[in-house]
């Protein structure tokens, strides 16, 4: 595994930029494209999937006091340690070969992680400029690391398998860092976790007949913002899938190669005439 701190580039970028009245863009593909070329081109058009053009305009409107904060803040860890250390809980418990690398990069737009193909072999991508702090920095490449695990296994077909998915990416997490709390596997405030206990059975009667939907969009709202018709909660998707891939690891020993249509068919063996589960942990 190798570590690439693209963002030191994207920094040069801003230095040229503060000293010179050349074109935003030439001065950007000179001095951070070129040199990552193969992982910028691959994070736009998987990750964004947007046009050239888009990736231009946003660059030349690029102001270099827009990113002091982000200066700052990665003086404040070794950024290789901190994947260095995740990698290694990670690979104890799911081992991955090749050992995916990590990118932290500034890439507009995007995602706090991803996963996604650079050249062939599956990586980890951090959005350096959606980062406020750090702390998560462990939590988000485990998540990821366990995207790229199962990506090798085939890629979900449904909202059931792209729960599951979560489900498997934050059970890692909490198996990597048991020493975290579990609303940081979550990626979510105490307060968001307390309220998905609570309301549970009521999320889980509201999406359970859209659990073979293909649709893109049912996935994204339902993992993780407001869904159409339905009073639901960031990320919601994403805890219920947790608690589905929880509850079955926990009763058959699975690992994380289980297949997803095998967690959704128990949980609807388990559920056919009968309540969704308590909302308690156990």
């Amino acid at each position: 595994m190798s570590t690439h701190l693209l963002y030191e580039d994207f920094f040069r970028f801003l230095d040229a930029l503060d000293a010179t009245r050349g074109d935003p863009w030439e001065l950007y593909q000179a001095h951070y494209v070129e040199p990552h070329r193969a992982v910028l081109e691959a994070y736009w058009r998987q990750v964004l999937g947007r046009p050239d053009e888009v990736w231009a305009a946003r660059v030349r409107a690029v102001r270099p006091a827009h990113y002091g904060l982000l200066r700052a803040l990665v003086q404040t860890a070794d950024l290789r340690a901190i994947a260095a250390d995740a990698m290694q809980r990670c690979q104890r418990l799911v081992r991955l070969e090749p050992e995916p690398d990590v990118y932290f990069l500034v890439g507009f737009f995007s995602p706090d992680a991803f996963a996604f193909e650079v050249e062939g072999r599956w990586a980890i991508g951090v959005g350096m400029e959606r980062l406020g702090g750090l702390r998560l920095v462990p939590i988000l490449l485990v998540h990821e690391y366990a995207h790229c695990y199962r990506r090798l296994l085939g890629r979900p077909a449904n909202l059931g398998d792209r729960m599951v998915e979560e489900g498997l990416a934050v059970e890692l997490a909490a198996r990597a860092f048991p020493e975290r709390p579990t609303a940081e596997h979550l990626l979510m405030t105490p307060g968001q976790l307390s309220a998905l206990h609570q309301y549970e059975r009521q999320l889980w009667k509201q999406i359970e007949h859209l659990l073979g939907s293909e649709e893109e969009e049912v996935a994204a709202r339902v993992l993780y913002g407001r869904a159409p018709g339905l009073e639901w909660a960031s990320r919601a998707g994403v805890y219920l899938g947790w608690r589905l891939v929880r509850k079955y690891l926990s009763q058959t020993g699975s690992g994380f190669d289980v297949p997803s249509s095998q967690v959704i068919a128990a949980r609807r063996r388990s559920h056919a005439g009968r309540p969704a589960p308590s909302s308690r942990d156990g």
